[in-house]
């Protein structure tokens, strides 16, 4: 990991919240383009994958001018390689049910029916849309939010505010609240569902990291996989 400089804890908020800003005003400018608030919330891969590369470059200013590289975040620690690829495993068998359960559990709260937010996230879009996204959007997100969150943000939180908990907490609840932009639907219930989804997993992660930073590049690309499966969804609908 590299070496943690000193940033505003202003700077650090501002980070925080950027990406569920970005998510919305993506999704604004295609409502702008196709002249539809309500279609625009079916393109949600793509504003995604346009945050992403916003905070891909973004993440490379930030590093670049604290005189070290983004790239390194991704790098294996060849001395702890097998002991992090031990860890990671046993991780995984519990990452399923961790990001996984909360989906069902809290659609049928809302809704009383496990379709329901499926059905409203997941809309036919172009086909050579969903083909280039196929690819572009997990392989973008597997550089963008975790680095974003946990491999920028936490660290420095820690360092400027000296307080672990909250420099833990802080990241995983914006990256859980984030999806409440993704897409922006004006609806209550669906605002929860997003906000609260992938709360369990985002403070797996955190605490993963927190404790062991040399997990991180496992991490990146489980999530680079994951969203791979949600990307097909897109070409089976």
């Amino acid at each position: 990991m590299n070496q943690v400089k000193s940033v505003s804890v202003k700077s650090l908020f501002a980070l925080l919240s950027s990406r569920l800003v970005l998510f919305l005003i993506f999704q604004a400018v295609v409502a702008l383009i196709i002249e539809s608030w309500e279609a625009s919330q079916k393109y949600w891969l793509l504003t995604a994958t346009l945050t992403n590369l916003v905070s891909i470059i973004l993440l490379i200013s930030l590093f670049k001018r604290e005189g070290s590289k983004y790239i390194n975040l991704f790098h294996f620690n060849r001395a702890s390689f097998r002991k992090d690829l031990l860890i990671f495993i046993g991780l995984t068998l519990i990452i399923g049910p961790v990001a996984f359960f909360p989906n069902n559990l809290l659609s049928i709260w809302l809704w009383g029916n496990a379709e329901i937010p499926f059905k409203m996230m997941f809309q036919p879009i172009e086909s050579w849309l969903s083909y280039t996204l196929l690819l572009a959007f997990p392989t973008t997100i597997a550089f963008a939010e975790l680095a974003t969150y946990f491999g920028y943000i936490m660290p420095r939180l820690e360092k400027q505010l000296n307080i672990t908990w909250i420099s833990v907490l802080l990241p995983v609840l914006f990256l859980s609240i984030q999806h409440c932009t993704l897409p922006f639907i004006p609806d209550a219930k669906f605002i929860i569902y997003r906000g609260l989804v992938f709360l369990p997993f985002a403070l797996l992660l955190g605490i993963s990291m927190r404790y062991r930073p040399t997990l991180f590049p496992y991490f990146a690309i489980l999530h680079g996989i994951m969203d791979f499966g949600t990307a097909i969804m897109f070409i089976t609908i």
